[in-house]
C-alpha cells in the first residue's frame, strides 16, 4: 500500500500543466470482424487543455461524435492520454462513456449506454499536428445481457489550436 501511495504522489509532483486543446478528425470503417462488410465511419474528438502532462505524455479530456452512413451514431464523453515514444512516435489511447443509436442499419450492441476504448500508434508532422491508426471497442461492458461489441479502424488527424 505504501509503495502506490509514493508512486501516486510521485507522479503527482512531476505533473506539470500543458497548453494546447485538439481537435481530432478520424476516417475509417466500423463493424470490422463482424458478418457485416463494415460501415464507413467519419470521427470528430474534442481534447481539452491537457489536465496533466508528465514526463511519459499526457492526460486530457475529450468530448467525441462518430457518424456512420447507415446513420449510427455514437456521441460520449471521457479521458484521453497520449504516450511518447522515441522521436515522434507516439502511442494514443482513451476511454469514454456516451450514448450509441444504431440508425437504420447498424449493430445492435444490446442497449444505447455504450464504453468506447481506443489504442492508436502516431506520428508527429513537422507543423505540429499529428496522424495515427487507431482501433477502437465499443461495448455495453456486460451492464445489458446482449453484448456483441464492435470494432472500428481509423485514420486520424489530429491539430492543436
Amino acid at each position: 500500500m505504501k509503495f502506490l501511495y509514493i508512486s501516486a504522489l510521485s507522479i503527482a509532483v512531476g505533473a506539470t500543466p500543458a497548453t494546447a486543446s485538439d481537435i481530432v478528425l478520424g476516417l475509417g470503417a466500423s463493424d470490422i470482424g463482424s458478418s457485416s462488410s463494415g460501415s464507413p465511419a467519419f470521427q470528430l474528438e474534442y481534447h481539452t487543455n491537457p489536465v496533466r502532462k508528465y514526463q511519459w505524455g499526457s492526460v486530457s479530456g475529450l468530448v467525441l461524435l462518430q457518424l456512420e452512413d447507415d446513420s449510427t451514431v455514437y456521441v460520449g464523453a471521457g479521458l484521453s492520454s497520449i504516450w511518447n515514444l522515441s522521436g515522434n512516435w507516439f502511442v494514443e489511447g482513451s476511454l469514454a462513456a456516451g450514448y450509441y443509436d444504431e440508425g437504420s442499419g447498424g449493430m445492435d450492441l444490446g442497449g444505447n449506454w455504450q464504453f468506447r476504448t481506443l489504442i492508436g500508434l502516431g506520428y508527429r508532422l513537422t507543423n505540429g499536428s499529428r496522424i495515427s491508426l487507431a482501433v477502437d471497442h465499443l461495448s455495453n461492458a456486460g451492464i445489458e445481457s446482449h453484448n456483441p461489441g464492435r470494432e472500428t479502424v481509423s485514420i486520424r488527424y489530429a491539430f492543436s489550436f
